[in-house]
């Protein structure tokens, strides 16, 4: 008895340590219940993520594109009625969570954010960063009232990704001058 209770103590920390983050009520890093099928021509009338068009397709399965998410009341002011970007694996774990909000405060998004992921590691009053164990954070902001937040899995945890290869290829550092 005394082992199957030490055993339970033991895995509880780690059963813990493996749920997912809920960002803006999805599973980040964590894997969806369904595959998302294409809204219906109302999206309002969708009681589930959605596609609002067919997903671009990666190199390896996975999927992103444009997203209705249901529930508004369920998100932070700012990100309630936005628009939405999500990218999962081939086996439906979410990589990417990017959110257009538009009419919203900068500072507001920067606070809201901060509330929960902590002080950001940079911001230079157009751009904000956050490093943290479950997201790194990257917010741009167009204009006062126009700013995307992008959610993404840190770099230590995505497996090989051609596509995220490409992609810091591109972002990689380059020369100021010609």
């Amino acid at each position: 008895m005394k082992t199957v209770l030490a055993l339970l103590i033991t895995a509880l920390p780690l059963a813990a340590a493996a749920a997912p983050t809920q960002v803006l009520g999805i599973p980040f890093n964590g894997k969806l219940n369904y595959s998302p099928g294409i809204c219906p021509l109302n999206n309002d009338k969708a009681e589930q993520i959605c596609w609002r068009s067919s997903p671009r397709a990666d190199d390896v399965g996975g999927r992103w594109g444009s997203v209705h998410l249901p529930d508004p009341e369920a998100r932070p002011l700012w990100a309630a009625r936005g628009w939405y970007e999500l990218a999962v694996k081939k086996d439906l774990t979410v990589t990417r969570i990017k959110v257009l909000a538009d009419g919203t405060e900068r500072e507001t998004i920067l606070q809201s954010i901060s509330a929960r992921f902590g002080a950001p590691v940079a911001d230079d009053g157009r751009t904000a960063r956050w490093v943290h164990k479950d997201a790194i954070i990257q917010m741009l902001c167009a204009a006062p009232t126009r700013c995307w937040a992008t959610f993404t899995v840190p770099a230590a945890e995505i497996e090989y990704d051609p596509s995220a290869k490409r992609l810091a290829q591109y972002q990689r550092p380059r020369p100021v001058t010609p």
